[in-house]
């Protein structure tokens, strides 16, 4: 223990140098590197792993003197990153920590590096690292998981085109994709572009998928706050995304300590996020559904916890209107007048003479103008989106008043309207006098009309008999459904789903242009009063939740069917005419398939979604052990449909497809080979397939195979699938060179 104390004193003296002076920073950063290497003890490797963070997070370094040392460290952090491949040990979760921190600061450094020296090593080393960084991006502790997110949120702001302040200083602009060549000899803008758009999305996924983790969401929404300033081309995705977090999810259940506190610190992040944009961007076209957005959680919040900040005070014994029993006993002898001038406050107008009306009693305003406003004229949905939001602004003391006052109204009127004598004028008070002059109450009782009335006033008086036996009363069992009533039940109710569907993505697509042509008009001014409460009913919410329900009763709708009896009688079903079985989750499967391919590049996330859940369905919850039959065929389907359609500019979707579905195999490849026999199509399947080889490992050996099968077959392809096969199997080439060529006689 002696000598790692000597060599860790010997570190902090080289630490206090260059913190008093940074010049000989990559001189020291040299000679640390070797001290602190992979195979050096724990503690040394983490006093290196947390300099090296703080070295390249230090703002007196020059971007220079950073981008010097980035080359120098890559080996280092690699070993770091690596122990469990190289040593067999796993590395200490601080020194990983400080390594993924550390190599966030220098991927813009290394970018710039490679742009403009052409190193294909230095850029090799820096690909590995991102690869086993963003490997542990969904597996590791929640520290490592919350420095992936950071170092994620800068590798998409590399690799965004960014803007260029002085075309005659690059070294002075920002390290963005811009300064990438279109011809650039090692990397390639359309990759690395595809590569950020597909990191976006995963990072914006956290918001869905964790949204009960308050450490991993809060972590993304503070690392996603810094491209929404500086990168304007993805503004518009990462505030959709955030306004469509709902972080009310753990409310709907019966809420712990712990839910409320997750509830309340996702909240406030979220707030705090849209507040920062909304006032650094007020002319922006998002500012009116942001400051909507942040309205609706206030109220959702006070909501939320309202019921818990009542049960804080315990409630009064005494009655809080002033009105006990023995007191109503006590003043009930006095004057009538008088208990209406106790019990109504001056600033409530007073009840005109005469009889009353409902409205009358209730209205308490002086003001002529708020009595008389016509409210019938409003439409419902409007009022009541105004009444919660008008009851939110009154204090309890100002309600109680309110309701006291109307209370006291009533026992007025009760105590000024004197009983009625007899049955008869019981029955007049009730329905009113008749003005018909024709009709004469005595006509039919032809003087017996004293006897009946006498009868009446002898009856007992009306009460609720007690002494009947209530039994349980239980609704008649329905007719049970035939066969083929219940498909076309499900027919019908398929059928009105995807018209929902259809309607709501109408509706959205109005909505989208009445706001581009309002912006377009009156760029400065935004929805106001009644119409701004009616556009915040419009969300994305019902859409993702009726395709949720459709994927989930596709894949799921018969994992807990036990009885064998009713799955015989579902596989025996026949619905229609031509003999053909019939069942509701293919017939979802192809109805899902026919929204999608009406407009596969809009809604290839559904796509993605629903293949997602086929391959969980039987992967993980039926657990299947004859591989993934409704998957492959499902998936082969779709993307079998979806080549035909592919052009020239859908480089973006054929990769996002290849690389989020979440299983491969060779026949997708030969799909996706089958592209490439348009000659304009060559390059789509060729930057596809060199994803696929550097970012997903599992099917890299597949994608090679179809690179060479592609260089063998297609002329078209061979310049393009040359440059991959040199790179990942040289072999090839070389065979195909030393293979003699035979002449013809």
């Amino acid at each position: 223990m002696g000598s790692i104390a000597d060599t860790l004193s010997q570190l902090r003296a080289a630490r206090d140098i260059v913190l008093h002076d940074p010049t000989p920073y990559p001189q020291v950063v040299a000679g640390i590197l070797q001290v602190v290497s992979p195979a050096a003890q724990i503690e040394a490797r983490r006093w290196g792993a947390d300099f090296l963070a703080e070295s390249f997070a230090s703002p007196v370094v020059a971007a220079e003197v950073k981008q010097q040392m980035a080359v120098l460290v890559l080996d280092t952090l690699g070993g770091w990153l690596d122990r469990q491949k190289t040593m067999g040990q796993e590395e200490d979760v601080c020194v990983v920590k400080s390594a993924i921190q550390c190599a966030a600061s220098i991927y813009p450094f290394v970018f710039r590096h490679t742009v403009t020296a052409s190193d294909a090593n230095v850029w090799k080393k820096m690909s590995d690292i991102k690869s086993t960084i963003l490997g542990r991006m969904d597996t590791g502790n929640p520290g490592v998981r919350i420095c992936c997110i950071k170092f994620a949120t800068c590798v998409v702001q590399t690799q965004t085109p960014g803007t260029i302040a002085d075309p005659r200083r690059p070294e002075r602009n920002e390290i963005s994709l811009a300064l990438l060549p279109r011809e650039h000899a090692v990397v390639s803008s359309s990759i690395l572009e595809a590569q950020a758009s597909g990191l976006l999305d995963r990072v914006l996924s956290v918001l869905q998928d964790s949204s009960d983790d308050a450490l991993i969401v809060t972590a993304a929404l503070n690392a996603l706050a810094p491209l929404v300033q500086k990168r304007a081309s993805i503004t518009a995705k990462i505030i959709t995304a955030v306004l469509n977090f709902d972080p009310f999810k753990l409310t709907r259940k019966t809420m712990t300590g712990r839910d409320k506190i997750i509830v309340r610190s996702l909240t406030r992040t979220t707030m705090s996020f849209l507040l920062n944009n909304f006032k650094l961007a007020k002319n922006n076209i998002f500012a009116g559904r942001i400051q909507q957005h942040l309205e609706r959680m206030k109220v959702t919040l006070n909501e939320a916890f309202s019921e818990a900040h009542q049960l804080k005070r315990r409630a009064l014994d005494m009655p809080v209107d002033g009105l006990d029993d023995t007191k109503r006993q006590r003043l009930s002898a006095e004057p009538a007048h008088s208990v209406a001038q106790l019990q109504q406050p001056d600033a409530f107008a007073p009840l005109p003479d005469g009889p009353i009306s409902l409205a009358q009693l209730f209205t308490l305003t002086r003001d002529t103008a708020v009595s008389t406003f016509p409210v019938q004229g409003l439409n419902a949905d409007i009022i009541t989106q105004l009444i919660p939001a008008v009851i939110q602004t009154l204090s309890q003391e100002r309600i109680e008043q309110v309701v006291n006052a109307v209370r006291s109204r009533m026992d007025y009127l009760s105590k000024s309207v004197p009983a009625p004598a007899s049955a008869v004028e019981a029955v007049k008070a009730v329905i009113g006098e008749d003005d018909d002059d024709d009709y004469d109450p005595t006509m039919n009782f032809e003087g017996d009309l004293e006897q009946v009335t006498n009868e009446l006033d002898q009856l007992p008086p009306e009460k609720v008999a007690t002494d009947v036996a209530v039994g349980p009363f239980n609704l008649p069992s329905p007719t049970p459904l035939t066969v083929a009533a219940r498909d076309d039940y499900s027919k019908t109710a398929l059928t009105r789903v995807f018209e929902t569907l259809a309607e709501i993505d109408k509706e959205i697509r109005s909505r989208d242009l009445e706001k581009d042509q309002k912006a377009k008009n009156k760029p400065g001014e935004s929805e106001k009063g009644f119409n701004r409460l009616a556009a915040s009913l419009l969300s994305g919410h019902d859409r993702e939740g009726w395709l949720t329900l459709l994927t989930r009763l596709a894949t799921r709708s018969s994992l807990h069917a036990t009885d064998g009896n009713q799955k015989a009688e579902n596989q025996n079903r026949i619905a229609r005419k031509d003999g053909r079985k019939f069942d509701l989750s293919n017939g979802i499967r192809q109805a899902l398939m026919n929204y999608i391919m009406e407009n596969f590049r809009a809604r290839i996330d559904v796509a993605i979604m629903w293949l997602s859940e086929e391959w969980y369905s039987e992967r993980v919850v039926k657990n299947d052990s004859n591989g993934l039959p409704t998957y492959w065929h499902w998936t082969l389907r779709l993307f079998d449909a979806m080549t035909t359609y592919f052009d020239i500019r859908d480089g973006k979707i054929l990769i996002r497809f290849l690389s989020e579905v979440p299983a491969i195999n060779r026949d997708m490849l030969r799909l996706a080979k089958k592209i490439a026999q348009d000659p304009d199509r060559v390059q789509l399947t060729v930057n596809a397939l060199l994803y696929l080889i550097m970012f997903r490992p599992p099917v890299r050996e597949a994608a090679i195979d179809c690179v060479a099968e592609l260089w063998q077959e297609n002329q078209d392809a061979k310049p393009a699938a040359a440059k991959i096969l040199a790179k990942y199997r040289p072999a090839v080439i070389e065979k195909a060179n030393k293979t003699p060529v035979k002449e013809e006689a």
